[in-house]
């Protein structure tokens, strides 16, 4: 059996040796903090076919009672624990290890197995070190159970508690997505039992917004219409149901106020965002009801006069849905932390038009932000730019000083997050992007100044996603569209990215903890990890330079934390 920290890459049946480039070697020890979640690979070698059983179960593969092992994971502390790995393809075919199973039971090929081992030190852990104890056990026919190989990992604790999340953490949800993952009916209490399960979980990472989707498919599903092979449904849906009676337009509330009464429980509560209302997708080639209005905004209603389904299509009555919206979120108190959020924009002027529209429809004072990747949108936006969220591609450019934008980002770089989608390929979170880059999310946050990061999607998924994850893989690399796989049981599986990516968060707030002790923390962390271009963009990509070794990264962590320490 072999250790291997969070970051290191497994493959199967993989040719690509650049793939291989990131991985870390071995190690014998760990040091960490208290209440901080940590993660490492132990590993096997299996020389045929055989079922691999974790913890107290003991599971039969189908071919009965040969070919059996157990792997027991053992401390003084219940909170750490093993799951099993699985594998997901990448668009070429490249098995990578990705999905951390709920179940105790599977079986593996031939070849090094890994196995993901997850813990954390309570606040009120009083010692100075934890051991874990690795066994495997081998089981064949009716014989006694036979110990074959068994290793102990140092545990050291640092006595500092990590800091209260300040990261904010913007990712999308896409719930009707999550209700055709099951086959439930939307908004149903079945699919609220869904919708809090993964709200859940990124509440545990450090979610900040609540989406609301408050028109019909304002994305045109993806231009999902467009896509013939592997076809799925990419739509969602508006969470207010609409009728009209009498000529008069009728809001039911009922599954938005649920849905935010749900999510302010989680304590996700910073901040909501509309989606739906300015800069909806596909005009050109998916349509819009509205007759005299060029914002494609979608809003199904049903007729009760006439029991027919029919849609708002003119600027009069899109004014009276939007009045009675925000007249809603006012008398609900939402209304003072709810923000329109307008995806991409390509041009000031255009949505400066769409928004007056907006503003004129109500005595309200509407709050906006942007998700840009048009470098004129920023460069000429000049309102606030609380909660605004610019792609990786244009700070290459931006924290360039000799870029006029510079400035502007600087000044500005406290109330922005950051993000990347389907592009560029550097500092990503596909299935083919090495491990490190989800685990340095929080320390280039952090670097960048800024208060946190956006994700277009946790998870939105194809009708099958275990069979072909892949999707319009002519734009869309594999992973793109989830950081979170659907679980049987209906909750999220997690994946080694959304775990790195976890443990960089809490990086982040270490940082963002101690610079209150330490002058220039920001400048002293690029000069101790030799990062001398903080983002760079080449060739329609990004660079990041050289990442740290991560033995040497948490080394480093540590020293600062030992610092403060010794300080106090």
């Amino acid at each position: 059996m072999k250790f291997y920290s969070s970051v290191h890459n497994f493959y199967r049946n993989c040719e690509m040796e650049n793939l291989k480039k990131f991985n870390n070697n071995h190690f014998s020890n760990l040091e960490v903090i208290k209440n901080e979640e940590f993660g490492f690979f132990v590993t096997m070698d299996f020389s045929q076919e055989s079922c691999l059983n974790i913890s107290n179960s003991l599971d039969l593969p189908w071919w009965g009672l040969s070919r059996r092992y157990r792997l027991e994971v053992t401390s003084d502390l219940e909170t750490i624990y093993p799951s099993l790995v699985d594998y997901s393809k990448d668009d070429y075919e490249n098995e990578i290890a990705d999905i951390i199973l709920s179940q105790k039971s599977k079986v593996y090929p031939e070849g090094e197995i890994p196995i993901f081992i997850q813990g954390i030190i309570p606040q009120d852990f009083s010692g100075e070190k934890v051991l874990i104890n690795v066994k495997l056990f081998e089981n064949n026919g009716y014989e006694k159970e036979k110990l074959i190989e068994e290793k102990t990992l140092n545990v050291d604790v640092i006595n500092y508690v990590l800091p209260e999340n300040s990261f904010f953490l913007d990712l999308w949800q896409h719930p009707c997505s999550w209700a055709r993952t099951y086959n439930l009916e939307y908004f149903s209490d079945e699919h609220f039992y869904v919708i809090e399960n993964y709200l859940k979980e990124m509440k545990k990472l450090g979610q900040k917004v609540i989406n609301l989707v408050v028109s019909d498919f304002p994305w045109a599903g993806q231009k999902c219409f467009d896509v013939k092979e592997n076809p799925s449904r990419l739509y969602e849906y508006n969470i207010i149901k609409v009728s009209r009676k009498n000529g008069k337009l009728i809001l039911n509330f009922s599954n938005l106020d649920r849905y935010v009464e749900l999510c302010y429980k989680l304590g996700i509560s910073e901040e909501i965002n509309l989606f739906g209302l300015i800069g909806n997708w596909h005009g050109y080639d998916f349509g819009s009801p509205l007759e005299d209005y060029s914002d494609p905004i979608r809003i199904s209603v049903y007729d009760e006069d006439t029991k027919i389904n029919d849609y708002i299509r003119n600027k009069s009555e899109l004014a009276e849905y939007i009045k009675l919206l925000f007249q809603h979120l006012k008398d609900k108190g939402y209304l003072s932390i709810t923000k329109i959020i307008g995806d991409e924009p390509s041009s000031v002027e255009v949505f400066k038009k769409f928004s007056d529209f907006l503003n004129s429809c109500t005595t309200e004072k509407l709050q906006y932000k942007y998700a840009i990747h048009s470098p004129g949108f920023f460069e000429e936006y000049s309102d606030d730019l609380e909660s605004f969220s610019i792609n990786t591609l244009l700070l290459g450019d931006y924290y360039q000083k000799e870029n006029p934008a510079y400035k502007k980002l600087e000044e500005n770089s406290n109330k922005l997050t950051w993000y990347s989608c389907c592009f560029p390929k550097t500092f990503n979170i596909f299935i083919e992007s090495p491990l490190i880059e989800s685990r340095l999310t929080g320390l280039y946050t952090y670097l960048f100044k800024m208060k946190g990061m956006l994700r277009w999607a946790y998870g939105i998924y194809v009708e099958d996603v275990f069979s072909e994850i892949s999707y319009k893989k002519e734009k869309w690399t594999a992973g793109d569209m989830l950081f979170a796989y659907p679980g049987k049981n209906m909750k999220p599986l997690h994946s080694l990215r959304e775990k790195n990516m976890l443990y960089g968060i809490q990086d982040f707030n270490i940082f963002r903890h101690l610079e209150t002790k330490f002058k220039n923390l920001n400048d002293e962390l690029r000069k101790k990890f030799e990062i001398k271009n903080l983002i760079k963009k080449i060739d329609g990509d990004i660079s990041l330079g050289d990442y740290p070794d991560m033995d040497k990264y948490k080394k480093i962590r540590n020293e600062i934390i030992k610092e403060y320490i010794k300080n106090e």
